[in-house]
């Protein structure tokens, strides 16, 4: 029999927790949502340097069924997304503006305005069962790495009626163990694969096309970040001439322990056999160590009604933000028992 659900701890702020949490709270829910990075999002994100926007995660979004379409319409409407003209692909090819980190941005404020506590920079490191609910113990992000846990120190939450996590498969797999809930053998079943990217300028601008997609290659994915939409006249205009590269999976995982300087140095030097491309001014790497969605689960989300726990995320559909956004409020519908309205504003 499944509980009534008053309250529900999300863990994981990325695209799936997030709408996820807005679907609850507009359902009548009330939310907790924790995450370990500096601000919402996961992988749809973007880092400024010297001025300079990097969308070094996702790339762009699309759409193929009605409740993600519905948004991207709304944004696009707004002038808050457009399409990526120099970046055309199958189907319409979806930016945000003013970058990629302006949905989940959007829909954290959103989730604030509807009563979601959202807490940045907490590691949820264990779950406790609470009287007939759950607890989260956390500790600040920096002090424990990514994926552990513990049931030691840190902070204990206030008890809520479900826990929802919304987090890659092996991160979510761990803390499921914690509680011996048998959804963390789903999760081992998904497969994912790392990928390094590469945030470069080059002082000079770099010849040739401004997307570059070679899925088996070093770089699966190189793009000029100017040729994104709405980019501002005084950003295209501007000096030097800023790339992100995304490393295939294959290199990435052979090259998975490398230092961020040596990720850097190879995949530049990479791009500019390719491209005749000069020495960066400015040269930076991050990991992404569940980027790419290699083997899903074929589900929409997981959902124990008696126990009340819960898992969403673009693993379970497959590796597209939409994907994300499809797992988390289908997640709600089924904890609420409410169809989830799928719009932003």
């Amino acid at each position: 029999m499944n509980r009534a659900i008053g309250s529900a701890l999300i863990v994981g702020a990325g695209i799936a927790g997030l709408s996820c949490a807005v679907a609850l709270a507009r359902a009548g829910v009330r939310v907790t949502l924790l995450d370990k990075g500096r601000r919402a999002g996961g992988r749809v994100a973007t880092r400024y340097v010297e001025g300079q926007a990097f969308n070094h995660g996702a790339q762009f979004a699309t759409a193929r069924g009605a409740g993600f379409g519905a948004l991207l319409a709304a944004l696009l409407s707004q002038q808050r997304a457009a399409v990526w003209t120099a970046a055309a692909g199958a189907g319409r090819r979806i930016a945000f503006v003013p970058d990629m980190a302006s949905l989940p941005a959007a829909l954290a404020a959103q989730a604030a305005a509807l009563g979601v506590a959202v807490h940045q920079e907490r590691h949820v490191a264990w779950v406790h069962r609470a009287g007939g609910g759950y607890a989260l113990r956390h500790l600040p992000a920096a002090q424990i790495r990514p994926g552990g846990v513990t049931n030691q120190g840190g902070e204990v939450s206030e008890r809520h009626d479900a826990l929802l996590l919304a987090m890659p498969a092996p991160q979510a797999q761990a803390l499921l163990s914690t509680i011996g809930h048998a959804f963390a053998l789903s999760a081992e079943r998904a497969r994912l694969a790392p990928c390094w990217a590469v945030m470069a300028r080059f002082a000079q601008a770099v010849g040739g096309d401004d997307v570059r997609e070679d899925a088996k290659g070093t770089i699966a994915w190189a793009a000029r970040e100017r040729s994104r939409p709405l980019v501002p006249a005084a950003d295209r205009a501007g000096p030097g001439d800023a790339w992100t590269l995304h490393a295939g999976a294959a290199w990435s995982r052979a090259h998975l322990d490398d230092t961020p300087e040596a990720v850097a140095r190879a995949l530049v030097e990479n791009f500019a056999a390719q491209t005749g491309a000069g020495a960066p001014e400015l040269v930076m790497a991050h990991r992404w160590l569940y980027a790419l969605v290699e083997e899903p689960l074929g589900v929409p989300h997981l959902w124990d009604g008696a126990a009340a726990v819960g898992v969403c995320g673009d693993w379970l559909l497959g590796g597209r933000i939409e994907a994300a956004f499809d797992s988390g409020v289908s997640l709600a519908e089924a904890v609420s028992g409410r169809a989830a309205e799928a719009t932003l504003g």
